[in-house]
């Protein structure tokens, strides 16, 4: 439901939890929360009481896990993947540790791996993953499927059988990631998406009950809590993974979910472009070193559901933080001011009628451009214009205040990425997606380009024209933008030249 959101603005999907009672009182909860906004994407209702999911910070101390024994194996999928294989190397730097990798595809004989390390094939990655493993400690790899318990269990059986010793610990790191609309998803591709993490984590949940397993940890993602647009089934698989940890901790299993942003240049995060919006966005990107610290203090936590990464500071993340009940304020009017409109005056009647135990609040939603805060008043007004008109295309509405949050009206990452592209063409700038995602109205994102150069000053009368010696007018933001382009371009066609002219002469 909540990528649905991201993807689909129009739509507002809540999923209700209803505790077993008379047909007429869960009527009037559907009915109550029918008839709101529905803001909250999951919602409990026990009674009268409403639940609502928020994140909240690690309690101070945090409660510490027992740790695990060290006399038995681990068992790892995924584990010759990018984020698999740090964490195998990482857990090989502990004395006395085995690890039995699981992944679907088997390697090749080990006779034949220089061949395939020369090669550069589909396998030498896989190989080289391997021996990089093996000179850290003692390791396994078993060619088995995930999600076929049967498999699992005979590549821990031969595991156990030649190490002596048990399975004490699993980690499930298997999965899948492909970015597609979720109108765009057929049944079998969601269950090809659902089946290595939701399916996996089964299947080890199923296995790991006939062995003294103290730690089962899944690794998911801050998707799973926060949805994501394009990730409908990356999401969905995510919250089942988180879901599965609170389920073994209720029936007093031990049971961890991960929730991590991303992992630089690892795993499904290779080669990703946007990792500037993923940030801005509030997930961190962390680099290996960092990842594996979070990791380890992880372990040591008694805690089922961890998000990993989330920046409390970013405003997506914050609005789902568990703060503080504040008062409620109610809109008691609305009204449209003409400019030069005496705020003052406006404000002390407020006051009057409030009484001397009221509280009242001015919000201002779209006030008149005052240009004298900014200087050159006439070309900001002109450029609010032309952004807001952009917006409207790009968001489908008939108009956009000027203080309206791009993402309040239905905006997501897919329609920021859209915005970029329209407002760079328009404007003939070169603006990054960060810059939309931080100046979120339009009038911050028209100071922005605005501040790029120096306010116009005001026209000269038309008859008289110039002033004879008077220096050149400054230019306005959008013409600073507009030649900043042409700048930035002349020197991408400069560098290209001048790399050409290199490659001949060495040719």
């Amino acid at each position: 439901l909540k990528s649905l959101r991201e993807e689909l603005p129009w739509l507002r999907g809540v999923h209700l939890d209803l505790s077993v009672g008379e047909a007429g009182e869960q009527a009037r909860a559907v009915l109550a929360e029918a008839s709101g906004f529905p803001v909250d994407a999951e919602v409990a209702r026990r009674g009268d009481r409403r639940y609502v999911r928020r994140l909240a910070p690690l309690p101070d101390p945090p409660p510490r896990a027992a740790p695990a024994p060290s006399d038995g194996f681990h068992l790892l999928s995924g584990g010759l993947g990018g984020v698999g294989g740090e964490v195998a190397a990482h857990l090989l730097t502990e004395p006395g540790t085995r690890l039995l990798l699981i992944g679907r595809t088997a390697l090749p004989p080990e006779d034949t791996w220089e061949r395939h390390l020369a090669d550069a094939g589909p396998a030498s990655a896989r190989i080289e993953a391997f021996r990089r493993l093996r000179r850290l400690g003692e390791v396994r790899y078993e060619a088995a499927d995930v999600t076929d318990a049967a498999q699992v269990r005979a590549a821990v059986r031969r595991a156990a059988d030649a190490w002596e010793i048990p399975l004490v610990s699993v980690l499930h790191l298997a999965g899948a990631f492909d970015e597609r609309p979720v109108r765009e998803l057929t049944r079998e591709e969601w269950r090809e998406a659902l089946a290595a993490k939701v399916d996996g984590a089964w299947s080890l949940h199923e296995v790991a009950a006939d062995h003294p397993v103290t730690s089962f940890v899944t690794f998911s993602s801050v998707n799973g809590f926060f949805g994501g647009a394009m990730n409908a089934a990356y999401s969905a698989a995510n919250a089942a993974l988180d879901d599965l940890a609170a389920r073994r901790r209720r029936e007093g299993l031990p049971g961890q979910s991960l929730a991590w942003s991303m992992w630089r240049e690892r795993g499904m995060s290779l080669g990703y472009q946007l990792t500037s919006l993923t940030e801005a966005r509030g997930y961190r990107v962390l680099d290996a070193q960092a990842a594996l610290r979070s990791f380890d203090l992880a372990r040591t936590l008694d805690l089922p559901h961890l998000l990993v990464g989330a920046d409390r500071t970013a405003p997506w993340v914050r609005s789902h933080v568990l703060a503080p009940v504040r008062q409620v304020r109610r809109t008691a009017a609305r009204v449209a001011l003409d400019e030069g409109t005496d705020l003052g005056a406006l404000y002390g009647a407020a006051a009057r009628a409030a009484g001397p135990d009221g509280t009242f609040v001015l919000r201002s939603a779209g006030a008149a451009n005052r240009g004298a805060e900014t200087g050159g008043g006439e070309e900001l007004r002109r450029l609010e214009t032309e952004l807001a008109t952009v917006w409207c295309t790009v968001l489908g509405r008939d108009r956009v205040g000027r203080d309206e949050n791009f993402f309040d009206l239905g905006g997501n990452s897919l329609l920021l990425v859209a915005a970029q592209t329209a407002v760079n063409k328009a404007l003939g700038c070169e603006l990054g997606v960060v810059d939309l995602f931080t100046h979120p109205t339009v009038r911050a994102l028209a100071r922005h380009l605005s501040a790029q150069g120096t306010a116009a000053p005001a026209a000269p009368d038309a008859a008289s024209g110039p002033a004879p010696d008077a220096p050149a007018p400054a230019h306005s933001g959008l013409e600073r933008a507009k030649q900043q382009a042409e700048r930035q371009r002349a020197a991408r066609s400069a560098r290209r030249s001048a790399q050409q002219r290199k490659d001949r002469r060495h040719g």
